[in-house]
């Protein structure tokens, strides 16, 4: 159905919208209560924990029960809960707890992906993925744009009342979905099957190279990168207009996945590629020049997260049964959370420890090294998918 297509589209914009409108100038607004480099790590983290706790179950419970409408508007509710949250907190625990129960809430994103599959043809899978992580990726543009202007307009404070609002017209959104007449029915894996799965060769590979990917993201674009911005006297909107720079090219790459070009080159030599591009924004020389080298590097960074985020996604889907796509990718995202946890943590204790230019060394070695995995163990048959 069309309608549902454009719909569930929205609705990941809106999650992501409402998820990233305070993300540009969260580090300072918790460095603003107190909080030391290792601190902002662990709010970081907290996102990526309850990540890595809910997407399986969720992938098993949205094959089980089929009904996507309740589980989008039970995901939307807990979203909207996590900006009060953050409206209301006054120190870094709670501001910790508000960003754990926003990645509760992103945990949803398994529900979009697989509720989206059922709505595309077969042979259409790989370049679906790729679309709708530009339409999520459109709302985090939003949200950089929004977040940064607010928060230097009325504060650091604002862009939370903006990401509460956004949840309610991703609700509104919702309700407009309309249940086919007969849903497809679905029957989950059992326990034996949930094993295989978790053997499953190319899903564990697509999952681990996912996890590279995630920790370039969160350890740097996301987070502390403005951290660099700041030290070169970046203001709020300057801060929002990096996160602006970083989703937009990712929106934009992600729209390759899947083209003609795309298969020309090779799905494997894409994706090592971006890592390698992504790699190459890690090196710390660029940080320490101007505002628009730091633009540039995000610009990179989200060549290497549109086109590997988007390619992987479609490969799992690819990879089994319709029936348990759900649930692979909900593995997919439950094992490539674990990057979303690990990247702002690494960061931040190694700046502790060391430097920020150590930092995104180590960032930059385990990026290279994820260029070289992709032509090592993505298998040739995905090449052309």
């Amino acid at each position: 159905m069309k309608r549902n297509i454009v719909i569930i589209n929205l609705v990941a914009a809106f999650l992501w919208m409402s998820m990233y409108s305070y993300v540009p100038t969260l580090p300072a607004y918790a460095t603003s209560l107190g909080a030391t480099a290792a601190v902002v790590g662990a709010i970081g983290g907290a996102y990526g924990v309850m990540q890595i706790a809910l997407r399986v179950p969720l992938g098993i419970i949205s094959d089980k029960i089929g009904k996507d409408k309740f589980l989008l508007l039970i995901g939307f509710v807990i979203l909207a809960v996590s900006g009060l949250m953050f409206i209301v907190a006054k120190d870094t625990f709670w501001v910790m707890m508000a960003r754990g129960v926003g990645g509760a809430a992103a945990a949803w994103w398994v529900v979009i992906c697989a509720s989206y599959s059922k709505y595309n043809e077969e042979d259409k899978q790989v370049k679906a993925q790729g679309l709708l992580n530009a339409s999520s990726n459109m709302g985090k543009v939003v949200a950089a744009l929004a977040g940064g202007l607010l928060a230097q307009a009325f504060g650091l404070h604002a862009p939370f009342y903006f990401a509460f609002l956004v949840a309610l017209v991703g609700i509104g959104c919702i309700m407009m979905f309309k249940t086919p007449k007969e849903e497809q029915k679905i029957v989950p894996p059992g326990g034996r099957e949930l094993a295989a799965l978790m053997k499953n060769k190319h899903l564990i590979v697509f999952s681990i190279l996912a996890v590279f990917s995630q920790l370039l993201c969160f350890a740097l674009p996301s987070y502390f990168t403005s951290v660099a911005a700041q030290n070169l006297g970046a203001d709020s909107s300057q801060l929002g207009f990096l996160m602006v720079v970083y989703f937009l090219v990712t929106s934009i790459s992600s729209l390759f996945v899947g083209t003609k070009l795309y298969k020309k080159i090779g799905g494997i030599k894409c994706i090592a590629v971006s890592f390698a591009i992504g790699a190459f924004s890690c090196l710390p020389m660029f940080y320490h020049m101007d505002i628009t080298a730091i633009y540039v590097m995000q610009a990179l960074s989200g060549i290497c997260y549109g086109i590997t985020c988007g390619a992987l996604a479609g490969f799992v889907i690819k990879a089994v049964e319709p029936r348990y796509r759900s649930t692979a990718t909900g593995i997919l995202q439950s094992i490539f959370a674990i990057g979303i946890f690990l990247g702002p943590v690494i960061v931040g204790n190694v700046i502790e420890a060391a430097s920020i230019d150590a930092a995104y060394w180590v960032i930059f070695t385990l990026t290279a090294a994820a260029a070289v995995l992709s032509l090592l163990l993505i298998p040739k048959e995905y090449d052309k998918m």
